[in-house]
This record gives C-alpha cells, structure tokens and sequence, in this order.
C-alpha cells in the first residue's frame, strides 16, 4: 500500500480543513490526483492511495460487507480517516471508496464529509438488501454520457444526499473534464468550510 501526499502550496499558513483521499487503480490516476492536488482550494488536502500493488479493483458485494482489502486500507488510512475527509474513486476504484465509506461511518462517525464516484455502475444488489447497506454520507456520482440508467442503481444504496452529475464526452480535452472535476471537489468541500 503506497499513499502519495503530493506537495500543495500553503497560501494561508493553516492546515487543510479537509483531506480529498483519492483511491487509484492505475498509474494514470496517480497522475491525474497530482495534478489535481496543485488545482485544489487551499484547505484541501489531496492524499493519493495506491491500492493496485496489493489487489485488483474489483466490484463489491454489499450483501458480504466491507472486503479485506477495504478494511486493510481503512487500517492504513487511520491517521487520514480520523479526522475530516471526503472519498474519491473512479471506475472499480469507486467501489472501494464505497466500501471505505461504509468503514469510516461506523469507526470515524461524521468525519467522512462526502463520497465522490466516477464512471462506475452501482454495485448489483436489489432492496431491501441495498438498504441494510446504505450509507448516511452525501455522495456524488460522476458519469458519462449515455449510462445515466447504469448509475441509477447507487440510490439504493444512499440515505442522504445523491447528486449525477453527467460528464463531457471523451472526446473532450481532458485537461477541461479534469478542471471541471477540481471545480465540483472545490465546491462541494468548500462548503464545509463554513
């Protein structure tokens, strides 16, 4: 397990306010995060967590809990998890970040400010067995265009806030569809600040 926390400017001279624990499953989001990390507001703190090394990313089973590489995470994460934070997880990624969510509720109550999920189906699992499941954090899913049906699943699985978001195309310059991605984190997490 590696956990990058790339360098970020301080401006103000406080410490982050929240800590944005970006989950990758291949070197392309570890780019990606670090170049986030030098875009987001100050009082963000991007942490970067390698999870490929140790297993695939995989699809969850809600009805079996949290896996074990979830749980070896959330035991590696604990000095991040403890205080305020948000999760990020992108396509299998976003699975796992759910599966930390449903941790940090139960071990770190009201410290996860926020669940962020992209390109990724909800996990497979009908009601009411979905709802024994849910999680009581807001959650924001990030999808491309055409799938909108594929995500409605992770409602289920939600019992506060559930906010789609679609996507640009992937024609798109990625640059913009990454400036758009710090503009949602900054906003949504810029609102805790206050």
């Amino acid at each position: 397990m590696h956990v990058q926390k790339p360098s970020v400017t301080e401006h103000s001279g406080q410490p982050p306010r929240t800590r944005l624990i970006c989950l990758a499953c291949s070197q392309e989001h570890l780019g990606q995060y670090r170049a986030w990390s030098h875009a987001l507001s100050d009082h963000i703190e991007l942490v970067a967590v390698d999870v490929r090394r140790h297993a695939e990313c995989s699809p969850c089973n809600p009805l079996q809990g949290p896996s074990a590489l979830a749980r070896t995470v959330a035991k590696y994460l604990h000095p991040y998890l403890e205080g305020p934070h948000a999760l990020f997880g992108q396509r299998l990624g976003a699975h796992m970040a759910f599966e930390l969510a449903q941790l940090a509720e139960r071990e770190y109550p009201e410290q996860t400010r926020h669940l962020f999920v992209s390109s990724c189906d909800s996990p497979r699992v009908a009601e009411p067995a979905a709802s024994a499941n849910a999680i009581r954090i807001p959650v924001t899913v990030l999808y491309p265009p055409g799938t909108l049906p594929e995500m409605l699943g992770w409602h289920a699985f939600i019992r506060r806030e559930l906010e789609l978001i679609e996507l640009p195309e992937h024609s798109v310059d990625k640059s913009y569809q990454d400036q758009r991605l710090v503009r949602i984190f900054n906003t949504h997490l810029g609102l805790l600040g206050f």
